[in-house]
């Protein structure tokens, strides 16, 4: 593969593990509403929008980690 096109599957890896990761945070987000939701609760409260930040700055980790592996390590039978 010339290294073009390694970088385009790597962005598209990338991309395909940003999305996976992301559709994961938003199950587990709402699991953990469902399972904490009471009358009271307040899910537009400050610790409800870090819950969601750290799980969104974990995924955005997740697809830059599967960019870079992607460069350096090449799949089975390929070249990096």
């Amino acid at each position: 593969m010339t290294r073009r096109q390694i970088e385009t599957d790597a962005r598209d890896r990338a991309w395909r593990t940003f999305l996976q990761g992301l559709a994961l945070d938003l199950l587990v987000a709402v699991a953990a509403a469902l399972l904490v939701w009471l009358p009271d609760a307040d899910v537009t409260s400050r610790q409800a929008w870090v819950v969601l930040g750290v799980t969104l700055t974990k995924t955005i980790l997740q697809a830059a980690a599967s960019y870079v592996m992607r460069l350096k390590v090449a799949p089975a039978g390929e070249d990096a």
